[in-house]
């Protein structure tokens, strides 16, 4: 590292300023400047001097950025659920979201000829449901068909409304479902107030795990098995930096715990009001977002398109596939492991939001 610093002129931030403002032609570097939050600003001209104050590296990275390609399947008709999974599996489908509103589904209407131990399934169960009747309506599915079935992926909903449920599904996921994770949603209506949205969804987790009184073996058993479903925007340099930051807070919220630590499981979203009224400028917001997720390496892309002004969804949703299939096969996006580490930029955005997010949870 020390080499390639060598191959570059260094700047004072004062020289740096300096020298950005005679480089314009006209107006000034504070016009540059983009509000993440309220009182998070980002400043595209960061000078290594600024990281001394913010700076608090993110940590627990992977060996790649290969996430899993995805769609939301919540807004599908169960009548043309089948037929879209089988026809999206063509199309690099690794991943997907059901929405259940009850515990006893036709299973075989969604699964029907499809062997869905090859995919990851989160189940976005509404709170009404029973989870232990559900798990095992699925179990008595699967026994049939599949002797393998306890190798299968499963999420469910985290169950907010019932605290005291973490007990008995540990103990029913150990005999039944090893692989059993659960979908933790954030509040989509702060996204776009990265401070409040990062210190709400850890405040929301703590308020849990405490009316759970769980103890440590647990808790760390539940925090390993999290998966954390954000909500992207339509500001690309606030999205990533906005997810850097959770990585660090989480580091922050474990050691806070005292349990191991382990990386977080991210799953992405996007906002429906992102959307345009053109499909095809939809598909425009939805590349510049997935890039937002892979470069902030996140575990998983579920794309829902939104329910209106879509001549054929079946086939925008293949296309939204199609455009994690180019960023993975043709920009190889997936092999780079956080390619904005060490921007200046991103480095004092990512730690004033992870500064400012902590200190509100406090």
């Amino acid at each position: 590292m020390k080499t390639l610093e060598l191959d570059f002129t260094q700047y004072s931030k004062k020289e740096w300023l300096d020298l950005i403002a005679r480089s314009l032609k006209k107006g000034s570097i504070e016009d540059f400047v983009w509000a993440i939050d309220d009182n998070v600003t980002g400043e595209p001209f960061a000078h290594a001097d600024d990281l001394s104050k913010y700076y608090s590296p993110v940590k627990n990275k992977v060996n790649n950025n290969n996430w899993m390609s995805g769609i939301d399947y919540s807004l599908v008709s169960n009548d043309s659920l089948n037929e879209c999974i089988k026809l999206h599996a063509g199309f690099g489908l690794q991943s997907f979201i059901l929405q259940v509103t009850n515990s006893g589904i036709d299973l075989n209407t969604y699964f029907g000829g499809i062997n869905i131990l090859e995919y990851d399934i989160n189940f976005n169960t509404s709170y009404g449901v029973d989870l232990i009747l559900f798990l095992e309506h699925i179990k008595d599915y699967l026994e049939a068909s599949n002797p393998d079935y306890k190798k299968l992926n499963l999420t469910i909903r985290l169950p907010i409304n019932r605290p005291e449920l973490i007990l008995e599904l540990y103990k029913y996921s150990k005999v039944n479902f090893p692989n059993l994770k659960f979908y933790f949603k954030t509040e989509r209506e702060y996204s776009y107030n990265p401070v409040k949205y990062l210190s709400e969804t850890m405040n929301n987790l703590t308020d849990y795990i405490q009316k759970s009184t769980i103890n440590k073996e647990i808790l760390e058993w539940l925090l390993s098995r999290l998966k954390i479903h954000f909500f992207m925007t339509d500001n690309f340099l606030s999205n990533i930096a906005t997810l850097r930051a959770f990585k660090i807070l989480w580091n922050n919220y474990l050691n806070a715990y005292k349990v191991k630590p382990f990386p977080p499981n991210i799953m992405l979203g996007i906002n429906h009001d992102s959307f345009t009224d053109d499909e095809n400028d939809d598909l425009i917001v939805t590349t510049i977002l997935c890039m937002s997720g892979a470069i902030s390496g996140v575990n998983s892309i579920n794309l829902a398109p939104k329910e209106h002004n879509i001549t054929d969804p079946k086939n925008t949703m293949r296309l939204m596939l199609n455009i994690q299939n180019i960023m993975k096969l043709e920009s190889n996006m997936d092999i780079v492991e956080d390619a904005l580490a060490g921007s200046y930029a991103i480095e004092t955005a990512t730690n004033k939001l992870a500064t400012a997010a902590w200190n509100k949870l406090q």
